[in-house]
């Protein structure tokens, strides 16, 4: 591959926003190859997209992460912001979300709090709890100062619209007093109403600075502010001192900018900020709030030196250069299940060494393992878990078989695959550009054989295994429920049904190959139980699933890949895992086996489920 050859290139080295059309308060991480991307979305769902470039967000399929079931907590999801925190099992990620009761009453609003179930920002993700369960409260997120955690949210007090601070004994529960630090008390911050609302703490060569929304958002006024911690104690609203100017407005005929996160470039080089901003000053509150990127700096100098300097709004369809390495090259441990890719005719695995060779070799060694990375178009990026690396056709652009490496990300289409439905749960494998096929040189069937692409061969040796290894959940793609065993029960013939995820065994699948391409999915607490179709005389749902014995017929699926990152599982003897489409969201809305519809109620995501 060429490096910087603009025939292969993927994406433009610049971008404009807005970013995300309907996207209010906007949340925004680069972590490990792409960036992930949250905004309110006023629904009973909070859903993420994701893309390995920031233009991408913009066609990028939403992710439903997790779906609203208690009348208490369902419903009107506002502001989501995720962190990773560092954890006894590992980096988990924390979503803070405020959501309504059921009739959206906007007085019900309350933070809610989700920890994910490992380090995939896309979850799966179970429900914590409420840090204030007794009145209204919004706008939440953590700060994390000397060794210990705080919580920061905002609230009415008479009149004012305030943000407050209070420890925390762990993410989702607050300890001990609950402090104002921040209140209107410039003209500026009371345009509409008197807001502050939304802090976010930034951090820049020892000093710590809160950034919050100041003003009503239903006015062009909506902007941002700061507040620096100048004392030892953050509990202590004397330790926070507030700048008497803003320090983001409207401008450039972008009205009302605020509701901001924080994030860095791919290569860690650069700070953006991320923020919604509506294009008529009359737009307010509403869907019409886009979100908006751009990078921001810090005053060297002068009365302001050590302070962020975000500028003006940047104007519509003004090209910004995209974040810094962006384009690559830049390894990265790419997030999702992980899958070995097993070659039909040598029965061994596509395998990566540390010099960046690939070849086939024994499914035993762990750089045979690889993440299945959806680019949204249909398309794939290939990358080892073993080394951070990427699968990459050498010399793409040529017409004849070429070898393959596993190198470096450089945003070329040299590094993009199909990934197509053969026979019997067979898959072919190719490049973007090159529409090459990978294969095994010569179809060789010994171990270090040499991996190529050219054209599709009608030997095996072009036709491939995927085949999970990871514990995984099945996530319904419209709800974000799994599909989990009735009541938790092992027990023969239990009944197939989709829950939120509580983080339950009977919630958790792993993947034993039979013959050709097809799987068992059995419980990971009973490997002697699988997800198969109900037989029998009284079977009173037609394709109705249940847990059964591995052995029994109907226990045998393929894994199908479909254009947005989604799956469907096929039954070698039946049709598509399917859900209740009149109960889609439901707790409790049964799963069955139905004829293939390319319908909402049949594409599954495959998440890690440790």
């Amino acid at each position: 591959m060429a490096a910087g050859d603009d025939a292969l290139q993927i994406a433009s080295d610049t971008f404009a926003n807005p970013l995300f059309r309907n996207g209010a308060d906007p949340w925004m991480h680069y972590y490990q190859g792409n960036y992930y991307l949250t905004t309110t979305t006023w629904a009973s769902e909070l859903v993420m997209r994701k893309s390995p470039t920031i233009a991408g967000l913009a066609d990028a399929p939403a992710h439903n992460i997790w779906t609203g079931d208690d009348p208490s907590r369902c419903c009107n999801f506002w502001a989501f912001e995720f962190f990773p925190f560092e954890t006894e099992q590992g980096i988990r990620w924390y979503v803070i979300y405020t959501a309504g009761v059921e009739g959206n009453s906007y007085h019900e609003q309350k933070n809610h709090i989700l920890e994910s179930e490992g380090s995939d920002p896309m979850g799966p993700y179970q429900y914590k709890d409420t840090p204030m369960k007794g009145h209204w409260n919004i706008d939440g997120s953590y700060f994390q100062h000397n060794d210990e955690l705080y919580f920061l949210w905002s609230e009415w007090h008479g009149e004012d619209q305030v943000n407050l601070i209070s420890k925390m004994t762990n993410p989702w529960t607050l300890e001990g007093e609950r402090v104002v630090i921040t209140k209107p008390e410039h003209d500026w911050e009371t345009s509409g109403l008197r807001v502050n609302e939304g802090p976010e703490i930034i951090k820049h060569n020892g000093r710590t600075f809160l950034v919050h929304s100041a003003s009503f958002c239903n006015t062009p006024d909506y902007k941002l502010a700061v507040v620096e911690l100048t004392g030892d104690n953050p509990l202590k609203a004397e330790s926070w001192t507030k700048y008497s100017e803003p320090f983001f407005s409207k401008g450039n005929g972008v009205y009302g900018p605020g509701h901001h996160g924080f994030f860095t470039s791919p290569d860690g080089s650069e700070e953006w900020l991320i923020y919604h901003g509506n294009s008529s000053p009359t737009d307010g509150c509403s869907g019409t709030r886009s979100a908006r990127a751009q990078p921001f700096s810090w005053h060297s100098e002068g009365a302001k030196q050590g302070l962020p300097n975000f500028g003006e709004p940047m104007p519509d369809k003004q090209q910004l250069p995209v974040p810094s390495g962006e384009q690559g090259p830049l390894f990265a441990d790419v997030q999702g299940v992980k899958y070995q890719i097993v070659n039909k005719n040598a029965n061994l695995c596509l395998l990566a060494n540390n010099e960046g060779g690939v070849s086939i070799d024994s499914c035993a060694a762990s750089a045979s393992q690889w993440v299945i990375d959806p680019a949204n178009d249909g398309l794939y990026r290939i990358a080892n878990a073993e080394f951070g690396s990427f699968l990459t056709e050498q010399n793409c652009s040529a017409g004849t078989a070429n070898g393959m490496a596993a190198e470096a990300w450089q945003s070329s289409r040299c590094q993009r695959f199909s990934i197509d439905a053969s026979r019997d749960g067979w898959f072919s494998v190719s490049n973007e550009h090159s529409i090459n096929y990978l294969q095994v040189d010569s179809c060789a069937s010994t171990q270090g054989s040499s991996v190529v692409t050219g054209e599709k061969r009608v030997e095996n040796c072009s036709e491939w295994r995927i085949e999970p290894v990871s514990s995984l959940a099945v996530v319904n793609a419209h709800s974000g429920k799994v599909i989990s065993a009735e009541m938790c029960s092992a027990q023969q013939q239990t009944n197939v049904m989709q829950q939120a995820y509580t983080d339950s065994a009977c919630q958790k699948w792993q993947v034993q190959a039979t013959d050709n391409g097809y799987y068992r999915f059995h419980l990971a607490n009973n490997a002697q139980q699988c997800l198969a179709i109900e037989t029998g005389e009284q079977v009173a749902v037609a394709g109705n699933l249940v847990v059964s014995s591995c052995a029994a017929d109907f226990t045998q699926w393929r894994i199908e890949f479909l254009p947005q990152g989604t799956v469907r599982l096929v039954n070698r003897q039946g049709g598509a895992l399917t859900i209740d489409n009149k109960k889609l969201i439901d707790n409790g809305a049964n799963a069955f086996d139905q004829v293939w519809k390319d319908t909402i109620d049949q594409h599954f995501y495959l998440r890690v489920a440790n």
